[in-house]
């Protein structure tokens, strides 16, 4: 809120500015006085907007009526997400909820408002024209969509090729069962592959699908077991958090910290090289809450059968003892000579959506 001394100072500025206006236009032309029934008939003091929100434009009379409520609007901030969208017009709608999620606390609401630039006259009125300075928010914005596009690694110390495979072009030889019953692919970006994980600096490399504590989980396609943690128990919270501190030092998630702790109760099953041509599949069912008996590693498993149950080991509330944030963190990695890779790595979201579609039989 701003103070009643900062109100003044603005409508002094603005009383000086337009009296030097003033001053000069009578140098050229005859003196011309608005009478109150003219400003009543043609000057109705109000805000317009440019079609892309950066600029706005108050009109008002020559007593400035209406200036500070109407100077409030025009100094409200911008949102990020009308911002991301004039940076990247063809931007997911989700995706961009996910960006600004993520990078809302990493800057100042002040530098998305816009300033006063210009008082002008004219023979009705004062025109008073606010525009937003772009000079660092534009190029701040381009990088957090340059860093979400970025792909990363799975485990960089193993990848030999750089480049992932092109996976809106790769086609599963069969398609593959849905890892939950009656469950879609979510539409969501921040739960599919590719979503920025600030909280561990690394990036998301699966789906999440969010159903209730003890959902029957089935495996997509026939496989062996070869990870299957029957007798897991959740770490304290205290030191999860302070792997997550050493996570964030190295600015991304170490394999380590990822496997062995952020997987919570986890079953990873071998596919093969049945699934697709000249890769290895494997796939990573995550965060569950329980695993049949029989489940062992070098179980052979059928397409469809269900072996687990869905739950949030793994995650915050978890070690906290609560069932709050249950769903199921599904993977499936590919690998070949060059390195291993998470499917729908460095695509789009439209992409990632057509190639996670081809993948499934829903």
């Amino acid at each position: 809120m701003e103070s009643k001394s900062s109100i003044k100072s603005f409508n002094s500025l603005i009383i000086y500015t337009v009296s030097c206006l003033f001053l000069l236009s009578s140098c050229s032309q005859p003196a011309y006085t608005p009478t109150t029934e003219q400003n009543r008939q043609f000057i109705q003091p109000e805000i317009s907007f440019s079609n892309d929100s950066l600029n706005a434009t108050i009109t008002t009379d020559i007593n400035f009526s209406k200036v500070d409520q109407l100077k409030i609007l025009a100094e409200k901030p911008l949102s990020l997400n009308i911002l991301f969208r004039i940076i990247q017009p063809d931007i997911h709608d989700s995706t961009i909820s996910m960006l600004v999620a993520s990078t809302k606390k990493d800057i100042n609401s002040s530098i998305t408002k816009r300033t006063l630039r210009q008082i002008t006259k004219d023979r009705d009125g004062v025109n008073l024209y606010f525009e937003l300075d772009t000079t660092y928010i534009f190029p701040w914005i381009r990088k957090q969509i340059k860093s979400y596009k970025n792909g990363h690694y799975i485990h960089s110390l193993f990848n030999i090729n750089p480049d992932p495979p092109k996976f809106d072009q790769i086609i599963a030889l069969k398609k593959l069962i849905m890892p939950i019953e009656n469950f879609d692919i979510p539409s969501k970006a921040s739960r599919l592959p590719n979503a920025p994980r600030s909280y561990r600096s690394g990036t998301h490399r699966g789906i999440d699908f969010f159903s209730n504590w003890g959902t029957p989980v089935r495996s997509v396609a026939d496989g062996i077991v070869i990870r299957s943690d029957l007798f897991y128990k959740e770490v304290a919270p205290d030191f999860r958090k302070e792997m997550l501190k050493r996570a964030a030092l190295l600015k991304r998630t170490p394999s380590d910290i990822f496997n062995e702790l952020l997987l919570g109760q986890a079953v990873i099953i071998d596919h093969g090289f049945e699934l697709f041509k000249g890769y290895r599949a494997i796939t990573i069912y995550a965060h569950l809450s329980s695993i049949n008996s029989e489940i062992s590693p070098g179980y052979k498993i059928k397409a469809g059968e269900t072996f687990a149950q869905s739950g949030n080991t793994g995650t915050e509330p978890s070690t906290l003892g609560t069932r709050n944030e249950s769903h199921l963190h599904w993977e499936l990695i590919l690998q070949n000579q060059g390195g291993e890779y998470y499917f729908g790595q460095n695509l789009d979201y439209n992409q990632l959506m057509i190639a996670l579609n081809n993948l499934f039989d829903n």
